[in-house]
């Protein structure tokens, strides 16, 4: 078998590197465009919702009773958040040798 020289041998290396980094970019790509489109639907869905509670308050406040609406089919609307999100923790420790308390652990809350 033919030797090959020290630059084909870099050379291939680096195009199956770049191969295999091109399929972990679809990947990724991929899971980019799914959250996209979830959260277009999750905006739509709360717009829907919040059209819907007020169409739905509307007819109670026009004299139909939440009971006769149910029988019509309309379900009452899901009350939305009643507070509000906390600001995300910082996944790392913000100086050096400082230990990030994880829930469940022995002696945390």
């Amino acid at each position: 078998m033919a030797e090959q020289s020290a630059k084909a041998v870099r050379s291939e290396t680096e195009r199956a590197a770049l191969q295999l980094l091109r399929e972990r970019a679809t990947l990724v790509g991929e899971a980019a465009t799914a959250r996209h489109e979830r959260d277009q639907l999750a905006g739509a869905l709360h717009e829907a919702s919040t059209r819907y509670a007020e169409r739905y308050a509307a007819a109670v406040q026009g004299g139909w009773t939440e009971d006769e609406l149910a029988r019509l089919g309309l379900d009452a609307p899901e009350p939305g958040p009643s507070r509000r999100r906390r600001a995300p923790r910082p996944a790392t420790p913000s100086t050096p040798g400082e230990q990030v308390a994880v829930h469940g652990e022995a002696g945390q809350p």
